[in-house]
């Protein structure tokens, strides 16, 4: 008698490569319909406040890196969350949890009636927060404190801090380009915030103005290397000093922008074309900025051993605790 022939028992689906279905990749994620809904009323939530710092992110040269802010904080949590997996449970948010987001949203509330706008935006951070707690706990929270962080640089800074930054600044930058200048052989005296330069065409003015302060510079460069240390595995004390860096960066950027401008000034006479290079250095900043950034890691990492960044990317919470006991 014949024996029928066999046949695979494997799935087709596994036969032919198919991934993993939608549903079957949502359930690694049990928590992730509820942040979805989270995010959606938050959103829903703050949108008036939303739209407002849009448009000064428009308008204002200084934060016009506000709009890739949230994009940003979305891979630093989905980066984090990878790299620190967790199993998920529906947590027990206690009313202490619930009178901080009341007291919060409280606080918005008379912000919002006294016109602090600044004090109204900002508590978006803090409430995130409580809703980030209530989808998932401490260890949900633990994993999105740095994407949490990370919302600040959305924000414009309040208008006495603004003038309190912005002043010592131009000091620097008019102060370090006439150094910088006069180190190079070009005779430049500093009057102020005004740079009087002598070309061969006769005695020039070149002024720094406050738009030319150098903020604009340093608060998206601030954001960047805040990025870069929290997606970048290595150990504590570099992200310090890569983070520290960021201001003299910036100056640094800034300055070689006005010295550029500054021997533009010295051999061109056309205002047009003076007018093209230093919309042209100012173009340059950012990239002069980020090869600077980049250099400094680089030269962190041949001068000291990156073992410790290992350390920096293992999982956090009961996966050590695994791996030690297996």
């Amino acid at each position: 008698m014949s024996q029928l022939p066999a046949y695979p028992t494997t799935d087709p689906s596994q036969s032919a490569g198919v991934g993993p279905s939608p549903l079957e990749r949502l359930r690694d994620h049990p928590w992730l319909p509820a942040a979805v809904v989270g995010i959606a009323l938050l959103v829903f939530a703050y949108l008036p406040n939303l739209l407002s710092l849009a448009k000064v992110w428009e308008i204002e040269p200084n934060y016009s890196h506000g709009f890739l802010v949230i994009p940003i904080a979305a891979v630093i949590l989905w980066r984090r969350i990878n790299d620190h997996p967790f199993t998920w449970s529906p947590p027990k948010t206690s009313w202490r949890t619930w009178a901080l987001l009341a007291l919060l949203l409280a606080v918005r509330a008379f912000s919002y009636e006294t016109g602090r706008a600044w004090t109204e935006n900002i508590t978006l951070i803090p409430v995130a927060a409580c809703v980030t707690y209530a989808v998932g706990g401490q260890q949900l929270l633990s994993r999105a404190w740095p994407a949490l962080a990370f919302l600040v640089f959305m924000f414009p800074l309040p208008e006495a801090l603004n003038s309190l930054v912005s002043q010592p600044l131009q000091n620097v930058a008019t102060k370090g380009s006439c150094f910088i200048l006069q180190l190079m052989g070009m005779w430049v005296i500093p009057a102020g915030n005004v740079i009087n330069l002598t070309s061969p065409h006769g005695p020039e003015q070149l002024e720094v103005a406050l738009a030319c302060n150098g903020l604009s510079m340093l608060m998206t460069l601030a954001a960047t290397v805040t990025a870069t240390v929290i997606l970048i595995p290595m150990p504590l004390w570099k992200r310090i000093v890569v983070l520290l860096s960021a201001l003299p960066i910036a100056l640094i950027s800034n300055i070689s922008r006005i010295v550029a401008t500054g021997w533009c000034y010295y051999y061109v006479t056309d205002e047009a074309w003076r007018h093209r290079s230093h919309d042209w250095a100012g173009f340059l900043m950012m990239p002069l900025a980020l090869a600077l950034v980049g250099m400094e890691v680089w030269i962190l990492s041949w001068l000291f051993d990156d073992r410790e960044a290992e350390a920096a990317a293992r999982p956090i919470g009961p996966a050590v605790i695994q791996q030690r006991s297996s």
